[in-house]
């Protein structure tokens, strides 16, 4: 008997698609799945009968096929048969297939016009991640993807379900050997972002209606993040050593600090100032909030533990970490490790609030740390930016006279600190109407319109070693252009 051929009863949006012709038919029909178009459990049409329907090459269809069983979607099953994998839906709808990597999402949109030259900071390369590690991973996370029974699995850092336990697990692991953070599990919080993480320990640290001490210059997602949470931010300067934690005083309840690569400056906290800040905050029951955004990138300096590793540092320091640096912004997976004594109070605002973190990504990155392609992966792209910092560091110190290369021993950025006032803001954007983004150092402090030192914050992250040389002459040619002497500029000739 003849068996009958599976027919097609779905569409496949094909038209405007770039890419591998079998990278558009796999997302074409990972959309077909998402909109209930295909059910987990059906039974697919075989690659020919795809083919013949919406003429393609058979080739094509084999390829998204495999790439789609690779990545946890389909299972090929005796017989020649392809099924849509159980939970696929769930994963589909999540936003969890790219090609082969989650899309990335820009902390900012870029300038009008053709962008030649993208350094605007905080930007991983993903390109540097394995395919292979990335497709493995996601078809381990895969029966995680389903949805939890109980809603209330879905809380971050509170619930011992499969996939945020199992990331809590292997997060705790990943910190000891990457960072030499001993965390106990039942100790690390996930978000979607930093925002939300800090917005949270505010409120479930008790720190809501009290006075924050943070760097100025300084992230001001996090300064946003924590005035949202109630918090009253006082800026407090920053030098070489990192923050000034002489003029931290008694009404503050808490510090944010990047210690191990200041941001925008790139400073190191020295040692004296760690043993400083940790006793204001044990002489003050104030906390200190550790953001390490990027302290596993390091080149040729030897690793600082974190503040939360030293001896008063358990009691004393909630430490916040990100995927989005080491792997992609798309991730958005954060996570917080809090003294023990906030676990409860914590746990409590997180019952109320929600906000939780993607089961699949949650999944996927638990997968992606125990299978060691994180190590793996941090190994490879340390070599890659470690080159591609040398090199543009090198060519702006030889093509722009005048300028401070800052923050360049870790991290993903480098500042270019104006030896003479100068708008930073006026000349960035020069840059973006030349093809080149970066960002303004006055736009770090608290008061941008009055800050003590100019600059441009660069991201070498994605800057090929070939294009440093060419990235570094434009920048130059703008800068030996007579300066508009905006406002900042005259403020700080002023000053001067």
């Amino acid at each position: 008997m003849t068996r009958a051929a599976t027919p097609v009863n779905f569409t496949l949006a094909l038209n405007g698609r770039s890419g591998p012709r079998a990278s558009q038919v796999a997302h074409a029909l990972i959309e077909a799945i998402a909109a209930g178009h295909v059910h987990d459990g059906d039974k697919l049409p075989s690659t020919r009968t795809l083919a013949t329907t919406f003429g393609l090459p058979r080739t094509a269809t084999v390829g998204a096929y495999e790439e789609l069983v690779a990545a946890g979607f389909l299972v090929a099953r005796p017989g020649g048969s392809t099924y849509v994998e159980q939970g696929a839906a769930a994963a589909a709808r999540a936003g969890t297939f790219g090609t082969p990597l989650p899309p990335e999402a820009p902390p900012e949109r870029p300038p009008a016009g053709q962008t030649e030259f993208d350094l605007r900071p905080g930007q991983a390369d993903t390109t540097l991640i394995s395919p292979r590690d990335w497709a493995q991973a996601m078809r381990l996370a895969a029966p995680p993807a389903r949805e939890p029974a109980d809603p209330d699995d879905l809380r971050p850092g509170v619930s011992n379900g499969d996939a945020y336990g199992e990331l809590r697990e292997q997060l705790s692991g990943h910190m000891r050997r990457a960072r030499g953070l001993a965390a106990d599990p039942d100790d690390i919080f996930l978000f979607p972002s930093l925002a939300t993480g800090l917005r949270a320990v505010a409120a479930g640290c008790g720190l809501a209606g009290g006075q924050a001490a943070f760097e100025d210059p300084g992230y001001g997602k996090a300064r946003v993040a924590l005035a949202e949470g109630g918090v009253t931010v006082r800026p407090v300067p920053v030098d070489d050593d990192g923050l000034r934690v002489g003029e931290l005083g008694p009404a503050d309840r808490a510090c944010y600090v990047t210690p191990a690569h200041q941001y925008p400056l790139g400073s190191r906290m020295s040692v004296r100032r760690r043993a400083a800040l940790l006793d204001w905050a044990a002489a003050g029951d104030a906390l200190v909030l550790e953001d390490d955004y990027d302290g596993e990138f390091r080149y040729d300096v030897p690793p600082l533990i974190p503040l939360r590793s030293m001896p008063a540092g358990a009691e004393r320091v909630v430490y916040f970490g990100t995927s989005s640096k080491i792997l992609a912004r798309g991730m958005r997976v954060s996570w917080a490790v809090v003294p023990a004594r906030y676990r409860a109070g914590l746990t409590a605002y997180l019952d109320r609030a929600g906000g939780a973190v993607s089961c699949v990504s949650a999944a996927f990155l638990a997968s992606f740390i125990a299978t060691g392609a994180l190590t793996r992966h941090q190994a490879r792209a340390m070599r890659t930016y470690s080159a591609r910092q040398a090199r543009f560091v090198a060519a702006c110190r030889e093509l722009i006279p005048g300028v401070r290369a800052l923050g360049i021993e870790a991290g993903l950025h480098v500042v270019l600190a104006f030896g003479q006032p100068r708008d930073d803001v006026a000349v960035t954007a020069r840059l973006a109407g030349l093809g080149l983004a970066c960002s303004p150092l006055s736009r770090f402090y608290a008061d941008p319109a009055s800050p003590s030192r100019t600059g441009l914050v660069c991201g070498y992250s994605r800057l090929p070693e070939t294009r440093a040389r060419d990235a570094a002459r434009l920048i130059g040619q703008v800068l030996a252009r007579p300066s508009d002497d905006g406002p900042v500029a005259q403020e700080l000739q002023h000053r001067g």
